[in-house]
């Protein structure tokens, strides 16, 4: 390798995507990101590719359920939907500060369609075979024999028309995307556009990257295999060693090349195969690296004009350059006995469909260039003359010989800078595909309703829908508010009615549940857990809803309304002559969203607002039955025991808690709480209650149906108290809340806040 070339005066470009998804949240798998994609989107394009798939087929007029197909309309439809999808990816992204959800939702889609092409396909054949069942009652053997042998063609056909379909899909993809680009530009700038190719992507739609007839189309042929006169492996290994030479030489801080030019460039390793990787897909680097016909044409167009003499000599000496680069990796080439394969893969074009079937175009490839391969070559050709019903001469693929052999060595360094640029979008798309490949099966496309309700609720699947389908409750739970009654005495009850020949069952139903059951959808609560003694209700608020943001403001006033039914319903057992239910209730708050898992049909939820609003809604039952015998003026009271290391040890809870008939709100509740409405501190003294300064805050809160309720919490400090007699020590630093329902308190503040 000549120690006088300097990469750097080539200014390469390096080509480089990723698709990073490292920020986003595993789905309930814990393996793949879940992805739910618009219902109706999915099946428009179901549809709509179905039509493609028949189209391409050219199928006759039985196989056609559409032949009147307005196709200006659905690819209109089609890109209009698909529109909506990209944009709403966008959206998300931006809602969230999170470019990776715009790339999630682009390959994402670009998985669905492509998996869809192959289903349609399938559902296509399935569709044909089903019209052939039918016309073998209704038709003449002849015409059921021609549908056959039509179905069989299609099927013979599978890899062409998938590729078709592909190619003319995401036309229409790529088109959408230009236009939704100019969204992404305008929120993350430019760095979030995807390059086109990358989803017009030939390989894309192919289920073998090496199929000969797909190569020659869109690149140029050559071989995974070993036996392939040009093998894409040996000239990739070459290519990157080619170069890493270049730049090891081109890095002056890197230690002298102890390889001599001679040594074989494929076991060449060094460090920096990302960079030459990099290079080699960026095919304008061919050019810029090899192509000095391109540079000779335009220094000739310099001299025509009289330009610049520092300019012109500047072009002579990068040509200097490309000759010797040239000369260097077509020496390195020929000494892998590929440089006759390369030629004749584009030599062999004019005359490969005349052998093609039935030999495949490799085979074709290696008769040109491989004298040991064209005996067996010949024998296949005569086996196969009687099934095609015709001849195979060989003068054109003899002539093709000779004009390969003929090929000067100037012609072949233009083959080769043109099998060059071939090379590297073929490599391009190759590793664009693999990486495609890789994110899609990162990702999983949910359908299943179980799986979409556990990923929907667990706050991990990523939804990219049409405008209309956007409902607030399907969005991600964000916090949530916990209201849990614990009901006492309704055991009692029950034994009661049934010693009586009642109907317990009918009587809380009518009296007690339905009574609570038609207060929910009043403050947006859904029922969580209810049994006879337990009511625990949640109301969920949800990203982008703020008009919902009420949670604890309304746990607070479905509490108060829910303590009213339970008065009623005392009313009603002491006309029978039954004991009445005990209620108290503790509302708790998770700034954090709640984690669901299902057995069989049934949703658990968890959460730590739960177990705040369970032990905020219990009573002390030694508390109760010393307090019980006191005239309260409130309901909920909280206190701490004074403790020494031996009595300590009797206590599961730092407090002591006396609930009955009511309402105790979490500190972090509280805090919600002036986050939601507006509430006012009044600092006063009602004697009539009690004779002691007192703290309350009040406010009020808009239902779902856009009333107003007013709240009032008792702010107290918790006293820390003697075991033998709960006299009161002293206070602590600590402070709990009570939702006050005592009437002479609203009557009061009422009359100080308007």
């Amino acid at each position: 390798m000549p120690q006088t070339i300097d990469l750097n005066t080539f200014h390469l470009k390096t080509y480089a995507i990723e698709l990073p998804f490292t920020r986003l949240n595993l789905g309930v798998d814990n393996v793949r990101f879940d992805v739910f994609i618009s219902s109706e989107f999915r099946k428009v394009t179901e549809r709509f590719i179905f039509e493609l798939v028949i189209k391409y087929a050219e199928a006759s007029a039985p196989f056609i359920i559409n032949p009147e197909i307005n196709w200006f309309r659905e690819t209109a439809e089609f890109q209009r939907l698909c529109t909506e999808i990209l944009t709403d990816g966008v959206n998300r992204a931006k809602a969230q500060s999170e470019i990776q959800i715009d790339f999630l939702a682009q390959t994402a889609l670009v998985k669905m369609l492509s998996e869809e092409i192959q289903n349609q396909y399938e559902e296509a054949i399935q569709h044909c075979k089903n019209v052939i069942r039918k016309h073998e009652f209704s038709s003449h053997a002849e015409a059921t024999l021609k549908l056959r042998e039509e179905v069989a063609s299609i099927i013979q056909q599978r890899n062409q028309i998938i590729r078709n379909v592909g190619a003319e899909l995401f036309e229409y993809f790529i088109e959408v995307q230009n236009d939704v680009n100019k969204l992404r530009t305008s929120n993350f700038g430019e760095d979030a556009k995807l390059p086109e190719e990358l989803f017009s992507n030939p390989i894309l739609q192919m289920s073998t990257h090496s199929d000969g007839f797909f190569m020659i189309e869109n690149y140029v042929l050559m071989g995974h295999r070993l036996e392939d006169p040009v093998n894409y492996n040996t000239l990739i290994n070459l290519l990157t060693a080619f170069l890493n030479q270049l730049d090891r030489q081109s890095d002056k801080s890197a230690p002298p090349a102890a390889d001599k030019p001679s040594d074989s460039l494929k076991n060449y390793i060094t460090a920096y195969d990302t960079r030459a990787d990099g290079w080699i897909k960026h095919s304008d680097n061919i050019d810029k690296l090899f192509n000095y016909f391109q540079l000779t044409a335009e220094l000739k167009k310099l001299r025509q004009r009289n330009a610049n003499p520092k300019q012109i000599q500047n072009i002579k000496s990068k040509i200097k350059i490309q000759k010797k680069l040239l000369n260097l990796i077509l020496k390195a080439i020929s000494k892998e006995n590929m440089m006759q394969g390369i030629v004749a893969a584009y030599k062999m074009r004019p005359v490969y469909e005349r052998y093609c079937p039935p030999l495949s175009p490799q085979e074709c490839l290696q008769y040109l260039v491989i004298p040991k391969a064209r005996k067996n070559t010949v024998r296949k050709l005569k086996r196969f003359k009687k099934y095609f019903g015709r001849s195979f001469p060989l003068a054109p693929l003899k002539r093709t010989i000779r004009r390969v052999r003929m090929t000067t060595r100037g012609s072949q360094k233009k083959y080769l800078v043109r099998f060059l640029k071939d090379f590297s979008n073929y490599h391009r798309d190759l590793r664009n595909n693999l990486l495609i490949r890789e994110c899609s099966d990162s990702i999983h496309i949910v359908t299943d309703e179980k799986i979409l309700n556990l990923s929907r609720s667990n706050h991990c699947l990523y939804e990219f829908k049409l405008s209309y389908e956007d409902a607030f409750d399907k969005k991600p739970i964000i916090n949530l508010a916990v209201l849990k009654a614990d009901v006492r005495g309704s055991t009692a009850i029950i034994e009661q009615m049934k010693a009586k020949k009642l109907n317990p069952a009918s009587n809380f139903s009518l009296n007690f549940f339905e009574p609570i059951s038609k207060l929910l959808s009043l403050y947006g609560a859904v029922k969580t857990f209810i049994e006879g003694d337990a009511i625990i209700l949640s109301i969920f608020e949800h990203e982008d809803a703020p008009a919902r943001w009420y949670s604890v403001s309304r746990a607070c006033g479905l509490a108060i309304n829910i303590l009213m039914i339970v008065r009623k319903y005392n009313k009603i057992n002491r006309k029978k002559g039954l004991p009445r239910l005990e209620l108290g209730v503790g509302v708790g708050f998770s700034n954090t969203p709640p984690t669901f898992f299902y057995d069989d049909e049934s949703q658990i939820m968890i959460s730590p607002a739960i177990n705040d609003a369970d032990r905020l809604s219990r009573c002390d039952k030694t508390l109760n039955q010393y307090l019980s015998k006191e005239r309260l003026p409130f309901n909920v009271y909280e206190m701490q025991p004074a403790l020494n290391p031996e009595t300590s040890i009797l206590f599961n809870s730092k407090t002591l808690r006396y609930n009955v008939k009511g309402i105790q709100l979490s500190p972090q509740g509280f805090k919600k709480l002036k986050k939601e409405i507006h509430l006012s501190q009044v600092e006063c003294e009602i004697p009539e209650i009690e004779n002691k300064p007192l703290t309350f805050y009040t406010g009020k809160f808009p239902t779902t149906a856009g009333n107003f309720q007013r709240l009032i919490i008792r702010e107290s400090v918790i006293p820390e108290v003697s075991l033998k007699d709960l006299s009161i020590i002293g206070e602590t630093e600590n402070k709990y809340y009570e939702v006050t329902t005592n009437q002479k308190v609203y009557e009061h503040i009422k009359k100080i806040v308007k």
